[in-house]
């Protein structure tokens, strides 16, 4: 019995104590017909991304590698919303479609750029954040452009192990 509570203690103190592996600088364009992301990744996790990434070692991504990333990387974030969930103020919907993908490295950074269709209301939030708390998303009001009519502003929390913004939209 005293060695079950010393485990579940030790459990319990390792996820007490978790926090983001990966850092993302977010920017957001909110456009009339679409939603623009653009990630930034930190250096760390850029290098270990193109490496595995650039096959061809030239220190730039070709279509068919971008082809490649969006598939293998990209794509396997599905199941997680793309850390970007959908509000109407009252419920939460995860991300399901993602358009114009494009990958690239710049700066010793990976920069992965997508586009979200808009959804049909005149007032919703985007949410940023890992539920798991291994990715921090990051959001700067000077990375957030909204085209007229359409009005944004960012709310958002960052500490030391959790980070979570959200983008609220008003047409």
């Amino acid at each position: 019995m005293f060695t079950r509570f010393i485990f579940f203690i030790c459990c319990l103190n390792t996820f007490l104590v978790a926090h983001p592996h990966i850092f993302i600088d977010t920017q957001v364009q909110v456009l009339p017909e679409k939603i623009i992301i653009v990630w930034s990744f930190d250096e760390m996790t850029s290098a270990m991304l193109m490496d595995d990434y650039d096959k061809n070692k030239n220190k730039k991504l070709d279509p068919d590698e971008v082809a490649f990333m969006e598939k293998d990387h990209f794509r396997t974030l599905e199941p997680y919303s793309y850390f970007i969930h959908m509000s109407d103020g009252k419920d939460e919907f995860d991300l399901k479609r993602i358009i114009e993908f494009t990958a690239s490295f710049e700066n010793k950074k990976l920069i992965y750029a997508f586009a979200i269709p808009k959804p049909k209301l005149k007032k919703y939030e985007l949410r940023f954040y890992d539920a798991e708390m291994y990715v921090a998303l990051i959001l700067k009001n000077e990375w957030l452009t909204c085209k007229e009519p359409v009005k944004c502003k960012i709310e958002g929390y960052d500490a030391d192990f959790y980070y979570a913004y959200k983008v609220m939209v008003q047409e």
